[in-house]
């Protein structure tokens, strides 16, 4: 694949001419996957299937998380290494080395709610036998109530070059697990098919295979092999230090295919991943040569054509940036509205801790819970402020990207709309939001009365008396922390929203101006003397270099 390889190189080259940062990526990210002769093996199905429970077992480890409800929220590539190792990549290129305890965090939705902490990707090595060669995907079910789930599993299609579909008995195949199985087959060479939780199906298992099977061949051909097992027992069985059967026979499947199939696969998806990047490469300078053919006076129309059919869609733009701010406002009321819910709620509760502190013959003593009654609950409210505003806001970015995505559709096609080309091979790049940093860096310590516990004079009066005073004081004293704290948290969700909300902005702007710079490099400045010539005979060298390189791909003999 040298020539694949170089060619990739080349593509990247020309795609950075053409200002197509999306073509940049794809061609180095195919490169670096052929460098390493890794075979992508996608394990994907609808949400609850087991899917991470089968990688745990793959792996011989209990490393993805699992559990009652849709968990893993990220996409996990896990590979062949030396020694274990695990890296966090971020959407603000932040690089991060993580525990096993931390990736939990990162890829699960429980503790990484609609990727509010802005995960690109991770990468997972592995010292495993089984991984020479391959890198295993651990995806997002589809299917969930959580639709950035199912559009992350979807996002990975692109690069499959085999993948493991995990099906079960309860419920049986339906038909959203096999249009996606159809979407999975179309760019998978081999399809394994792993029927979980068959140690479940009881007498009906027979039956239920059978239906799995046929209605798989109605969507997948032939192209599939069907494994029922149990990847729970198989790990059962493991840690045990014995081999599950059914298991074992799923796992020499996949290794003999690797071994067998895995460099004729790979080479065929890389060809067939070139092809889609030359084709849409070719539409870009297809885009140029037809601006560039035009007398320079129509060519100066159709570009004030397309500024024109751009301007029209700059209300839209408005209306986006109007719901990022709508947006921002309406969770600071929510929070808002809460924090003081919570204080008409908690405050009875909270001031009758003054009784009890009252009762403390030590000053100390009377410090000390104080101190901890406020810490302990401003814990808690920052706590599910936090929460609930990332969780939140990460709806929001998935809401932002489909509207971002339309309007970056509508440039294209009105560039392309202009130049008479077809805009069917070019999509609009996938926009990552950087996750709001919610730190709420606010001080939790208490803030006022405290003299309360060092007040001497109190301490003089009569037990009985004492305690009375003591009791109204901190009645009041608690009332004060808790609106206080109260305050507190308002202004912390206003300060560290604030970033966020011109981070969003700018993010849409940059990235509109991105496609638009896109469209509008169609449109070559020919004015100064000569420029006409240099522009066709540039155009024409890029022009031969992609039919040089399709050539090559379409007369390389597959290996």
């Amino acid at each position: 694949m040298t020539d694949l390889t170089h060619s990739l190189a080349e593509l990247a080259n020309l795609a950075s001419k053409l200002g197509d940062d999306l073509g940049v990526r794809d061609a180095l990210a195919l490169r670096e996957q052929l460098d390493r002769r890794e075979l992508n093996v996608l394990v994907v199905g609808q949400f609850k299937r087991g899917k991470s429970t089968l990688v745990n077992a793959l792996l011989r480890e209990d490393l993805m998380p699992t559990g009652a409800l849709p968990l893993t929220g990220v996409a996990t590539a896990i590979r062949y290494g030396n020694r274990p190792r695990i890296l966090v990549q971020f959407v603000d290129a932040v690089l991060k080395e993580a525990t096993p305890e931390e990736l939990a965090v990162y890829v699960s939705e429980r503790t990484n709610p609609k990727n509010a902490f802005g995960v690109e990707f991770v990468n997972v090595d592995r010292p495993v036998p089984l991984l020479r060669d391959l890198a295993l995907f651990d995806t997002p079910g589809v299917g969930s109530i959580h639709e950035h789930n199912t559009a992350a599993a979807r996002a990975t299609l692109g690069r499959t070059d085999a993948a493991i579909l995990v099906v079960g008995p309860d419920p049986p195949i339906g038909a959203e697990e096999l249009a996606y199985a159809q979407e999975v087959a179309a760019s998978a060479a081999q399809l394994f098919v792993v029927f979980n939780k068959a140690d479940i199906a009881g007498t009906a298992l027979v039956e239920l295979l059978d239906f799995t099977r046929s209605a798989l061949e109605g969507v997948a051909g032939e192209n599939f092999m069907l494994f029922p097992l149990s990847a729970t027992r198989a790990r059962t069985e493991q840690m045990h230090g014995r081999e599950d059967a059914d298991f074992a026979r799923f796992v020499r499947a996949l290794r003999e295919f690797v071994d067998r199939y895995g460099s004729s696969t790979l080479d065929a998806s890389a060809r067939r991943r070139t092809r889609s990047l030359l084709d849409r490469l070719s539409t870009l300078l297809q885009m140029r040569e037809q601006a560039t053919a035009l007398p320079e006076e129509e060519r100066t129309r159709r570009r004030a054509a397309v500024e024109t059919a751009l301007q029209a869609l700059d209300d839209r733009v408005r209306f986006l940036t109007l719901v990022v701010d709508d947006d921002v406002r309406m969770l600071r009321l929510h929070v808002d509205g809460e924090l003081d819910r919570r204080y008409d709620r908690e405050r009875p509760a909270f001031c009758g801790l003054a009784h009890d502190i009252a009762t403390e013959a030590s000053r100390d003593r009377r410090r000390t819970l104080l101190e901890s009654a406020v810490h302990d609950k401003a814990l808690a409210w920052r706590r599910d402020a936090v929460g609930y505003a990332q969780s939140t806001l990460g709806g929001c970015a998935a809401k932002y990207v489909r509207l971002l995505g339309e309007l970056e559709d509508a440039v294209i096609k009105a560039g392309c709309e202009a130049l008479h080309v077809d805009a069917g091979s070019l999509a609009p790049r996938e926009i990552e939001f950087a996750p709001a940093k919610l730190a709420l860096a606010v001080s939790i310590d208490p803030s006022t009365g405290l003299e309360v516990v060092r007040d001497f004079f109190t301490d003089l009066l009569p037990s009985a008396l004492r305690r009375g005073v003591l009791e109204r004081r901190l009645e009041h004293v608690l009332g004060a922390e808790l609106d206080a704290l109260r305050g507190k948290l308002r202004y912390g969700v206003a300060h560290d929203l604030e970033p966020w909300r011109r981070a969003v902005h700018q993010t849409i702007d940059s990235a509109l101006a991105s496609t638009r710079s896109v469209v509008f490099a169609a449109f070559p400045d020919t004015t100064q003397s000569g420029a006409e010539e240099t522009a066709q005979a540039e155009l024409a060298t890029q022009r031969q270099i992609l039919d040089e390189i399709r050539s090559r791909l379409e007369n390389a003999q597959p290996a």
